[in-house]
């Protein structure tokens, strides 16, 4: 025992030597790197132009918020945002020098094939938001109907063209007007949309619509892309670099306070666009970038290559296109310090010296570490099926009443409003009956997945029997509640699940809202307000959204 004590120490007292010659070397290190670097207060700022792909509007709001914050200016730049619009094509105007960076699409890659010399620095979306929109009507039900019909599209749209292309559809494309109200006047049968804004103009001017999206056949490509010329990459790698790092901190910016950056954007960029609007927009782009879960900005050459060898598929760029250069190295060239490193070998030795003795004391703390986090995973996995509904992954009734309590609490504690909303779908029974019960199931799925990509972090969703879903909405009153069944109501009617026999098959849904009164005890009375509200829109017809009034009180 007094041995191995005596190990011990020894091994710590040769860390604490290699922390101490660490701490040394960087301290010598340091005034070079310093003196090598000249202070950002004595560069003029560069004047950099960046050419949008649309007009302006929240998609474009990480470069907003960089300029109204002042990254670009820490960073050393005067940046101009210059508009785009359907006919705008940043990567010509990147390629043609007119503009320093870009903001394009995966069909990035078909202007590399076509031989323009762009890079990609950072994707901002990590799912596209392109789909096809369509009038909702007789002989217009899936995407093989759309075959020979005219389809206004813009002029990055590629990944469509791919989507179109695989799914064996030839279409009459025309440019794209900007105004999805040509799809009601009848002069296109379609036309290329983003999720983020067009399908919010379809339902403000009441167009009755359908989507048609590539993810549905396995195609999801990076969306908006910051990206440069190869003339620039490489001759500044370090003004590409810095650009984009503060290009990226502006959108985490603007990811935390969304509200501030809709004001900004409504003030001073795009003053005729509606709030409501501007919030949809900002939500969809969330749900984007999904930056809760991969960083803002990440890139990975397999996708890249995966996306180009769908658009080979489609034949739009050749075989196994070389992508050689087309993503942005950050690597910046480093002074001549060959005298100063060789200097640090006989350093390095000793470092690793002491490594070597710590090693085996570190060894068997590692293997500790690894069982307990089996440990933890297996707990976790044992947890989530213990909370979950096994066929939608939403949580099971009895959690989510658990989840519910807690909110009634919490609204009472802060005195804000809460709303429920339970919904249901439609002759759920006929699927069942008619098509068998995985189809059933799939539709289910469908419904489950609609309502979990378009809530909020903060709403609660769970499966409270059969086809019947519930919703804990805080902070929303019965009015905006019956906004968000509205839309979910909405984005249904636009969904479709096949049938074993390749026939689609649609639903539709009803919805009962209730809120949270002063007199309620418990979640148990909006529940039952909530679910005679559903009973009433079953009543009336179904395919409808029935707010229940407030309760009744009986005065002494």
């Amino acid at each position: 025992m007094a041995q191995r004590r005596v190990r011990v120490r020894e091994a710590w007292c040769a860390g604490a030597a290699a922390v101490l010659l660490l701490a040394l070397l960087t301290a010598f290190a340091a005034p070079l790197a310093t003196a090598a670097t000249p202070a950002q207060g004595d560069r003029p700022l560069r004047s950099v132009t960046l050419q949008l792909k649309w007009t302006h509007q929240f998609q474009f709001a990480g470069f907003y918020a960089a300029v109204a914050k002042g990254f670009f200016r820490e960073a050393g730049f005067h940046v101009e945002l210059r508009e785009g619009g359907p006919a705008v094509d940043p990567a010509v105007a990147v390629a043609e020098g007119r503009a320093d960076f870009g903001v394009g699409t995966a069909s990035l890659l078909l202007d590399l094939a076509a031989g323009r010399p762009v890079v990609a620095v950072a994707p901002i979306f990590q799912h596209s938001p392109f789909v096809i929109v369509a009038l909702r009507r007789p002989g217009l039900d899936d995407i093989p109907d759309l075959r020979g019909r005219t389809i206004m599209a813009e002029e990055h749209s590629a990944e469509l063209d791919a989507y179109l292309a695989l799914a064996d559809i030839t279409v009459d494309r025309v440019p794209h007007t900007g105004d999805v109200r040509d799809l009601e006047a009848g002069v296109v049968d379609g036309a290329t949309a983003y999720t983020t804004t067009e399908l919010y103009d379809l339902v403000r001017y009441g167009i009755p619509y359908q989507v048609f999206n590539p993810r549905e056949m396995g195609i999801d490509f990076y969306g908006d892309t910051l990206f440069t010329s190869r003339q620039l990459a490489r001759d500044a790698p370090e003004t590409v670099r810095a650009f984009r790092d503060a290009a990226l901190k502006g959108w985490r910016y603007a990811l935390a306070h969304p509200n501030e950056i809709i004001d900004l954007v409504a003030t001073r960029y795009a003053p005729g666009m509606e709030r409501r609007k501007l919030e949809f927009e900002a939500e969809e782009i969330r749900r984007l970038m999904i930056a809760e879960v991969v960083d803002v900005g990440y890139m990975h050459a397999d996708r890249w290559r995966a996306i180009a060898d769908t658009f080979a598929a489609a034949g739009l760029v050749p075989p196994d296109l070389p992508l050689d250069g087309f993503l942005f190295d950050p690597t910046v060239p480093e002074p001549d310090l060959r005298w100063f490193y060789g200097g640090l070998t006989a350093a390095a030795a000793l470092v690793l010296a002491a490594f070597l003795v710590t090693w085996r004391f570190h060894a068997l703390n590692r293997a500790l570490r690894h069982e307990i986090a089996l440990r933890r995973r297996a707990e976790a996995e044992l947890t989530r099926q213990a909370i979950t509904d096994p066929l939608t992954g939403l949580y099971n009734r009895r959690h989510f009443d658990q989840e519910a309590g807690l909110a009634v609490r919490r609204a009472r504690r802060a005195q804000e409003p809460l709303a429920v909303l339970f919904l249901d779908l439609d002759h759920f029974k006929q699927v069942n009956d008619g098509h068998g019960h995985a189809v059933g199931d799939r539709a289910l799925q469908a419904f489950a997945d609609l309502c979990a990509t378009t809530l909020r972090d903060i709403d609660i969703l769970g499966r409270y029997g059969g086809e019947e879903l519930a919703i804990v909405l805080p902070g929303a009153t019965a009015e905006s509640a019956r906004q968000v069944g509205e839309r979910l109501r909405e984005l249904m009617a636009t969904l479709s699940v096949q049938a074993d026999d390749g026939t689609p098959v649609r639903l539709t849904l009803s919805g009962g809202v209730a809120a949270l009164d002063a007199g309620d005890d418990s979640i148990d009375a909006v529940l039952g307000r909530a679910d005679a509200a559903l009973y009433d829109a079953k009543s009336l017809g179904r395919d409808r959204i029935v707010v229940a009034p407030p309760p009744r009180r009986i005065s002494a």
